[in-house]
C-alpha cells in the first residue's frame, strides 16, 4: 500500500463515525416561503380548534372554585365551600353513586356482549354476519332521541320506567358497538396461527381462548369497556325519559339544577363528570404503556 494510500485510511479511521441513520435519511431541503406559511396556519387553526374545545371545560372547571352563590366570571374570589356542599347532600352523592353503579353494570353488559360477538363474527364464514354487524353497530347511528322514545314507550309498556337494571339495560346497548369496534380491530390484527398451534398441542376451544385470544385482546377490551362506562355514566338525553323519580342520576340531577337552581354547585357535578371522564382515559393509557413494556422484556 502506498504511502498517500495509508495517509487516506488513517484520515478516515480518525474521523469520527457518523450517527445511526444519518446516511439513510440526507439532507431536507430548506422550506420554501409558501410551505412555512401553511405550516404556521396549520399550527394556528389546530390551536383556534383546541382552545375552542378546552375553553369550556376550563370555565367550568375554575367556576367551581367561586367564592359566591352565583354563577359569575370571571370568578369574585377562590372557595371549596360549594365542594363541601356538593358532598354534604345526599342528593347529589346518592345520584353520582347511583349513576357508577349503572355505568358500572352497562359496561360489564357491553363487554361481554360486544368482545363475544366481535369473536363470533370474526370466526364466523356466514354470509349474514355482515348484518349482524351492521344491526349492532346501529345504536351509533340512530339519533339519541329515537332511542329515549323507544325506551320510555317499551318500559312504559312493561311498567317498569325508573328500575336501574334495566336502565343498565339500555345503556349497554349503546355500549355494545364501541367495544364491538375495538374487539373486532384488534382481531384482525391477531394471528390465528396461535390458536391452531394451541389446539394442536392439546388445548380445547375454551382453554384457547381464555388463555391465548383473551389475554391478546386485554388493551382492545379495556378500551371499549372504558368507552361503555362513560358513555352510561355522563349521558343525559336517556335518562330523562326512564329514570322516572326513583332513579335520579348525575346527569338527571344536574338537569333538574339547570332549571331550578343556578349556583357553582352544578359546575363542581360538571368537574366531578370531567374528571372522572379524564381519569379514566388517563388510566386507559397507563395501562396501555405499562402492558406494551412488559411485552418487550
Amino acid at each position: 500500500m502506498s504511502t498517500v494510500e495509508l495517509t487516506a485510511a488513517r484520515d478516515a479511521a480518525a474521523r469520527p463515525a457518523p450517527p445511526p441513520g444519518s446516511r439513510r435519511r440526507g439532507r431536507r431541503s430548506p422550506a420554501t416561503p409558501l410551505e412555512k406559511v401553511l405550516r404556521w396556519g396549520l399550527r394556528a387553526v389546530v390551536t383556534l380548534v383546541l382552545g375552542f374545545l378546552v375553553t369550556p371545560i376550563v370555565i367550568v372547571v375554575l367556576e367551581s372554585f367561586n367564592s359566591v352563590d352565583y354563577l359569575s366570571f370571571p370568578l369574585e374570589g377562590w372557595s371549596l365551600t360549594h365542594y363541601r356542599r356538593f358532598f354534604a347532600d345526599s342528593a347529589w352523592v346518592d345520584a353520582s353513586l347511583l349513576s357508577a353503579k349503572i355505568a358500572l353494570l352497562a359496561a360489564l353488559i357491553a363487554t361481554v356482549i360486544g368482545t363475544v360477538a366481535a369473536w363470533g363474527l370474526a370466526r364466523s364464514e356466514a354470509r349474514g354476519k355482515g348484518l349482524v354487524f351492521a344491526l349492532l353497530y346501529s345504536p351509533l347511528l340512530i339519533p339519541i332521541i329515537v332511542l329515549a322514545m323507544s325506551y320510555y314507550f317499551t318500559f312504559a309498556d312493561l311498567k317498569v320506567i325508573g328500575h336501574w337494571q334495566l336502565i343498565s339495560v339500555a345503556y349497554s346497548v349503546m355500549g355494545i358497538p364501541y367495544v364491538l369496534v375495538a374487539v373486532s380491530n384488534a382481531l384482525q390484527q391477531f394471528d390465528p396461527e396461535l390458536e391452531n398451534a394451541a389446539r394442536t398441542l392439546g388445548a380445547g376451544m375454551t382453554r384457547t381462548l381464555l388463555r391465548i385470544t383473551l389475554p391478546s385482546l386485554t388493551s382492545a377490551i379495556s378500551a371499549g369497556a372504558l368507552f361503555a362506562f362513560v358513555i352510561a355514566f355522563d349521558e343525559a338525553v336517556i335518562i330523562l325519559f326512564v329514570s322516572g323519580s326513583g332513579s335520579v342520576t348525575l346527569p338527571r340531577k344536574l338537569w333538574d339544577s339547570v332549571r331550578y337552581d343556578l349556583t357553582p354547585t352544578l359546575a363542581v357535578a360538571g368537574t366531578i363528570l370531567i374528571a372522572v371522564c379524564v381519569g379514566l382515559f388517563l388510566l386507559s393509557e397507563l395501562i396501555k404503556i405499562l402492558r406494551e413494556r412488559r411485552e418487550r422484556r
